[in-house]
């Protein structure tokens, strides 16, 4: 899954960094569902969202509680185990949460 994760952030950071992109941040999310399996899911956020989502999630794992996200298309609510934003400039931010207890 790492290397998935990876691979990923490498492929969308040479996308995000193209001549003439839209201001837009991308959320990579490895979330865990209801069934306990592992997915990873995308998202493209207005600028300025990706980040702000990032430091609540650290906001909430400083109190140890499981961080939850729903994403629409296709609609799916999951623990969210590691996020990582992809900027426009092709920089990164990420955030990998504590052992769900």
């Amino acid at each position: 899954m790492k290397k998935l994760l990876l691979a990923g952030v490498a492929a969308l950071s040479v996308l995000c960094a193209a001549p003439g992109a839209h201001a837009t941040e991308t959320l990579l999310a490895v979330m865990r569902a209801n069934n306990g399996k592992l997915e990873l899911h995308q998202a493209n956020l207005k600028d300025g969202f990706c980040t702000q989502l990032l430091a609540n999630f650290e906001e909430q794992a400083k109190n140890d509680q499981p961080i939850w996200l729903t994403l629409p298309a296709p609609d799916f609510t999951g623990m969210v185990i590691e996020a990582h934003c992809v900027m426009p400039d092709g920089s990164k931010r990420s955030f990998k949460a504590g052992k769900p207890s």
